[in-house]
């Protein structure tokens, strides 16, 4: 798509699926074909969650968040493995490393997430480059992953998650209206629960409702943000693969002395995670450009949120301020059991940060 008479470049979008789970089966391959899961802890305990469910566990309606108590009922001879973060960013650094053999600008979304920046190479080049990156994965990794192909990262992402698991999605210009027409709101990128929440107050249930609606009335309500949003909504994506010296993250996480709703105890959580965090970014010499939030809640439903800013940083109020705002945003009557902050997109120290 042309912005600005500039021609945008496609994108590779590659996500890998089941990711936890995945890298389990490598080591442990008598669980292939198994309802299993990869949890917080290897027991059922009342505080435990399912971080990730292999695909059989789902079909018992075994999912990401639930209690690893309520998904032993579901499943009494469920196989509860507990996770390895070590292992899983060992095996995602190996994947991220094959993305890069490539060659093109890459923006690593999480640990199992890429944008792959191919240029303006064509669709049918664009393609060819995708299948060989799903089988390098497969052949060096022996992982399967998912591809979505298509103009700026966002309608790749879109695109790679309608295609999963195992599959390879292509979403040309032409076919962008047909494919968004009558989707949820909530499936919009960039669309996260609370923003649904409020969209949907206003009668904006599509996304097709979202591009027909008002610009001005969007931007009142929602800031800046309301802009990229519309456009999308409306078949524009402008969005550019942003690639970061070293893409890691540096976190926080802990579990309250009791379930609360209480937002003061909250913030004082949150301010003593931002500090920790803050002297952790310092002690290892890294600005950050974003901070990230976690919220755990007392049924077992997780949700995460983040912010970027318009500089790099290494002030520990510049996190805080973000994590309450952010937490501010998804505050609801259930109660918090459990609070993370991280901050990511790093660069190491070298002379001031750039205000």
């Amino acid at each position: 798509m042309d912005v600005a008479g500039v021609r945008l470049g496609l994108v590779v979008y590659m996500d890998m699926d089941s990711f936890f789970a995945a890298c389990e089966e490598l080591r442990h391959p008598e669980l292939k074909g198994k309802p299993f899961v990869v949890g917080t802890s290897s027991d059922t305990d009342s505080r435990g969650v399912v971080q990730t469910a292999s695909y059989e566990a789902r079909k018992y309606g075994i999912k990401s968040g639930m209690g690893l108590f309520m998904a032993k009922k579901a499943y009494p001879e469920l196989v509860v493995l507990k996770s390895d973060e070590v292992y899983y960013e060992s095996t995602s650094d190996k994947i991220m490393a094959v993305l890069n053999g490539f060659g093109f600008p890459v923006e690593q979304n999480s640990v199992d997430e890429a944008a792959i920046d191919v240029g303006d190479v064509g669709y049918d080049k664009a393609i060819e480059i995708g299948k060989e990156i799903k089988g390098r994965i497969k052949e060096k990794i022996d992982l399967p992953c998912t591809i979505g192909v298509s103009f700026g990262k966002y309608f790749a992402k879109m695109m790679c998650d309608a295609s999963k698991p195992d599959g390879f999605g292509v979403l040309r210009e032409s076919e962008i209206q047909g494919f968004l027409r009558g989707k949820p709101i909530g499936k919009l990128p960039g669309v996260g629960k609370k923003t649904e929440e409020r969209l949907l107050a206003m009668g904006i249930k599509t996304i097709d409702d979202l591009a027909n609606a008002n610009l001005q009335s969007l931007i009142s309500k929602f800031g800046s943000a309301a802009i990229e949003m519309h456009n999308l909504a409306r078949g524009i994506d402008e969005s550019r693969i942003v690639q970061y010296n070293i893409i890691k993250s540096i976190g926080r996480e802990r579990t309250l002395d009791s379930d609360t709703n209480d937002i003061a105890v909250q913030e004082k959580m949150l301010l003593t995670l931002s500090e920790e965090v803050s002297k952790d970014a310092a002690g290892k010499g890294f600005w950050f450009k974003a901070v990230g939030l976690k919220v755990r809640y007392s049924d077992f439903s997780q949700i995460t949120r983040s912010r970027q800013l318009s500089h790099y940083s290494s002030s520990k109020e510049d996190i805080y301020r973000i994590a309450k705002d952010l937490l501010r945003d998804t505050q609801a009557d259930i109660s918090v059991r459990k609070l993370g902050v991280r901050v990511f997109m790093l660069i190491k120290r070298s002379g001031q940060a750039t205000l």
